[in-house]
C-alpha cells in the first residue's frame, strides 16, 4: 500500500494501475509526475504490465501474434515501442517538426508492418496529418525511409478529385520525375544487377517507389477491357507478411509463396529518342509507352533442374534454415497468346528483404532478365516489383502479384 491514507494515493498499486490502464499514455506520463510513488509505478514496475495494457488498447495488434516470421521470439518491449508509436504520431501532426524529428518519424512508421489495427494506425495519421507532402521534405527527396513508405503506400494516398488543380499537378511532377528515374539508363548496371539496388546489394527505395508510381499512373489510364479491372493489390494492409492469396495454404517447404499463378504488369517504352529533359519529353505527343498484361504459373523446382541456358548468375545460399534459396519455374502468357518459358529464383538476404531473380526464355534463348524486391513481408500481397532488361539492355517496370495459388 503507498503510504498516503487519503485520495488515490490509499489505493493499492494494482487498482492504481488498473485504472491508468484506461487512460491516454500521455495523461499517463502526467500523472507519473505527479509524485516519487507514481513515477516508480509507472516506470519501474516489477513487470511490463500497465504498458502491455496500454500498448493493446492504443489500440495496436498483439505482435506476439505476427506472423512475419522473421525474428525468433525476442521479447517484446511494450513501453519503448509505445512511447516511440505515440511520439511519431505527435511529430507527423506537429506543425513545428524539424526534418530530422520527421525521418524518426517515418522509421517508426516503417518498423509497423505487420498487424491491420496498427497498420489502420498508420494510414490515419499520415492521412490526416498530410505529413508525406509537407515542404519540410523537399530536400529529403532522396531519402530511403521516406521512398520506402511511399513504396508500401503506392499512391494510395495521394487521390484527388477532378477540381483540385494542386492535387492534378502534384501526381503530374510526380510522375515525370518517376518516369526520368525508371527509364534513365544510367540507373542499371552490372554491379547493381540491372535492377533496383544499390552496388553494395541494398535495395534502393528511390528507384523502388518509381516504379510504383510508373505502374501505377500507367495503370489508372489503362481502357483495355480485359485490364481494366485488373490491379494489384495496394496500400500498407497488402504489405502484411503472408497477406496474398493462399499464403496460409501454401507448401510448407514455399516460404516465399512462390507456387501459383500470378499476374505481371510490365511497361516499355523505345529508348532511342529518350531525352532527359526534366520530365517534358514524356509530354510529347508522339511520346509512346506501352503497359502489358502478362498471366504467369509457377512452380518450385530442385536447384539441378535448372536448366544449362539459363545464365543468370545464381543467388547465395541463405544462412538461416528457415528460408533456404527457392528455385521455380513456369510459363507467361501475354493477352495475344504468345507464351514464354519463366525460370529463377527467390532469396531472402541478411537484412529479411526477399529478392527475386528470373528470366523469360524462348526457344531455350534469354530474351529478358527480371530483378525484383517483394514489398513488405514474406509473400505479402504487394508482390514482388522490379526492372526487367533486355539482351539489348533496354530496361522498363515491372509489377509481379499473387493471384492464386495451384489448383
Amino acid at each position: 500500500m503507498m503510504k498516503h491514507s487519503n485520495g488515490i494515493s490509499s489505493l493499492s498499486p494494482e487498482i492504481i494501475e488498473h485504472a491508468l490502464t484506461h487512460c491516454h499514455p500521455r495523461d499517463v506520463a502526467a500523472f507519473s509526475q505527479t509524485c516519487r510513488t507514481a513515477y516508480q509505478l509507472v516506470y519501474h514496475s516489477r513487470d511490463q504490465y500497465l504498458w502491455r495494457q496500454l500498448f493493446l488498447s492504443y489500440p495496436f495488434d498483439d505482435p506476439r501474434r505476427s506472423l512475419q516470421g522473421l525474428h525468433r521470439h525476442a521479447p517484446f518491449d511494450w513501453k519503448s515501442e509505445l512511447q516511440r508509436r505515440v511520439l511519431a504520431e505527435a511529430i507527423a501532426r506537429s506543425p513545428s517538426a524539424t526534418p530530422e524529428e520527421l525521418m524518426d518519424a517515418l522509421e517508426t512508421f516503417l518498423n509497423v508492418r505487420v498487424p491491420s489495427q496498427s497498420l489502420l494506425w498508420v494510414v490515419d495519421v499520415l492521412q490526416s496529418s498530410n505529413m508525406l507532402h509537407l515542404p519540410l521534405f523537399d530536400h529529403c527527396n532522396t531519402s530511403q525511409n521516406l521512398a520506402q513508405l511511399r513504396s508500401y503506400l503506392a499512391l494510395t494516398l495521394d487521390d484527388y478529385d477532378e477540381d483540385d488543380v494542386g492535387g492534378m499537378e502534384w501526381m503530374k511532377v510526380l510522375r515525370a520525375k518517376s518516369r526520368c528515374y525508371v527509364y534513365d539508363l544510367r540507373n542499371y548496371c552490372r554491379e547493381n544487377d540491372w535492377g533496383p539496388f544499390w552496388k553494395n546489394g541494398c535495395v534502393n527505395w528511390v528507384h523502388v517507389e518509381s516504379i510504383m508510381n510508373v505502374l501505377s499512373s500507367n495503370l489508372a489510364e489503362l481502357s483495355e477491357p480485359s485490364q481494366i479491372d485488373i490491379r494489384p493489390p495496394c496500400g500498407l494492409e497488402a504489405t502484411r507478411a503472408y497477406s496474398a492469396p493462399g499464403a496460409t495454404t501454401r507448401n510448407l517447404k514455399d516460404w516465399a509463396g512462390v507456387e501459383g499463378t500470378w499476374g505481371r504488369y510490365i511497361s516499355f517504352m523505345d529508348h532511342r529518342n529518350f531525352r532527359l529533359d526534366g520530365g517534358a519529353f514524356f509530354e510529347r505527343a508522339r511520346y509512346g509507352e506501352v503497359t502489358c498484361l502478362l498471366d504467369l504459373t509457377l512452380h518450385l523446382v530442385e536447384p539441378d533442374a535448372i536448366p544449362d541456358y539459363y545464365t543468370l548468375e545464381s543467388f547465395p545460399e541463405s544462412d538461416d534454415p528457415r528460408y533456404p534459396t527457392l528455385y521455380f519455374s513456369g510459363t507467361s502468357v501475354g493477352i495475344q497468346g504468345n507464351e514464354n518459358e519463366v525460370i529463377g529464383s527467390a532469396y531472402m538476404n541478411g537484412v529479411g528483404v526477399v529478392r527475386w531473380r528470373f528470366a523469360s526464355v524462348y526457344d531455350n534463348h534469354l530474351l529478358w532478365s527480371s530483378e525484383g524486391v517483394q514489398v513488405g513481408g514474406i509473400a505479402s500481397a504487394a508482390g514482388v516489383v522490379g526492372s526487367w532488361t533486355s539482351v539489348y539492355h533496354e530496361h522498363g517496370p515491372f509489377w509481379l502479384w499473387k493471384i492464386s495459388n495451384p489448383a
